[in-house]
């Protein structure tokens, strides 16, 4: 007999056994800890222990689903007409697909009655309330393609497809940059400030990435005050941990100026690939809106590769 219920403070553990358990699963970080789970999960401000459910059987927790919300247009504040179910894990050794779909039932029910009208299947760009690096890549990408299960389980559930992101990464551990003469022209036209930790733009950026060590890139215009594009950058060996291969995500690349001179965009991240190299990272990896093609073509012409493809399903509720 399965059966429901909230969220515990004492499932801790048995939220991180399932998390190390659950089968092969390259889309999910492989480690995760009590502490770092505490820290990016239940310290949310807008963590609410209804929206993490468990499932029982046999008096044993052998599955967990998250659901969330994501933020209002100006990101002040939750949004609870915009549904997200964060994250849906089993234990391997309790395969009956009874457990996966009670789950979700029960996360959409737990949406529905908070008032969504929509749900989104793990999140997407700003709809990211929980597990920010702990799926797929820099920032959520929806499903990956080439995560099959949770493709085929939310398709089997009704949700459908909408928005695709590219994902691309970079190896910068061996960069060296290109001779170009358009950025040889922008090195004496353009000065990059680079600056650790700067202020949150939102609410619901300090909530979501506040707790993580970043950086900030500005292209400014050498003896004035124009600035053309800026960079943010955030360090993910805080999730991956020491053991792993440093790796920095891009998760803001704005050319805030129509005037900027060509190769702005690709100037910057050159710049930023070189200072990411002296302080040890191995890799940058980045994201972009599957029709954004000149997002596309500018992490291209920077030499970024692109390596899988996410796509957000999701359903209406009303």
């Amino acid at each position: 007999m399965i059966s429901f219920r909230p969220f515990l403070n004492g499932d801790i553990p048995s939220i991180v056994a399932i998390w190390k358990n659950h089968g092969p699963d390259p889309a999910l970080a492989k480690e995760i800890s009590a502490d770092l789970f505490d820290r990016l999960v239940l310290s949310k401000l807008y963590f609410d222990r209804r929206g993490l459910i468990m499932a029982i059987e046999d008096e044993q927790i052998v599955g967990f689903v998250h659901a969330g919300f994501g933020p209002n247009k100006d990101e002040t504040e939750l949004d609870i007409t915009r549904g997200v179910v964060s994250l849906l894990l089993t234990h391997a050794d309790c395969p009956d697909p009874k457990i996966a779909d009670g789950l979700l039932t029960e996360a959409e029910n737990y949406l529905a009655d908070r008032g969504a009208h929509s749900i989104a299947a793990i999140g997407l760009g700003e709809l990211c309330p929980f597990y920010l690096g702990l799926y797929g890549s820099c920032d959520l990408p929806g499903v990956f393609e080439s995560d099959k299960n949770r493709t085929d389980f939310f398709k089997r559930h009704a949700y459908q497809p909408n928005a695709q992101i590219l994902c691309f990464k970079k190896e910068i551990g061996g960069f060296r940059p290109t001779p170009n003469r358009a950025i040889m022209r922008l090195r004496r036209s353009l000065n990059i400030e680079f600056a650790s930790d700067p202020t949150a733009r939102s609410w619901w950026d300090a909530c979501t990435q506040g707790c993580l060590p970043q950086l900030s890139a500005t292209a400014r215009s050498v003896g004035g005050h124009e600035v053309f594009a800026k960079a943010l950058f955030w360090d993910m060996q805080t999730l991956t941990g020491p053991e792993f291969q440093r790796s920095m995500g891009l998760s803001r690349l704005d050319i805030t100026d129509p005037a900027a001179p060509p190769g702005t965009g690709e100037y910057l991240l050159e710049e930023c690939f070189k200072q990411l190299q002296q302080q040890g990272i191995e890799y940058v990896l980045a994201q972009c809106n599957k029709e954004n093609d000149d997002r596309a073509i500018l992490l291209k012409n920077a030499g970024m590769d692109h390596y899988d493809t996410g796509t957000l399903w999701s359903k209406n509720v009303i």
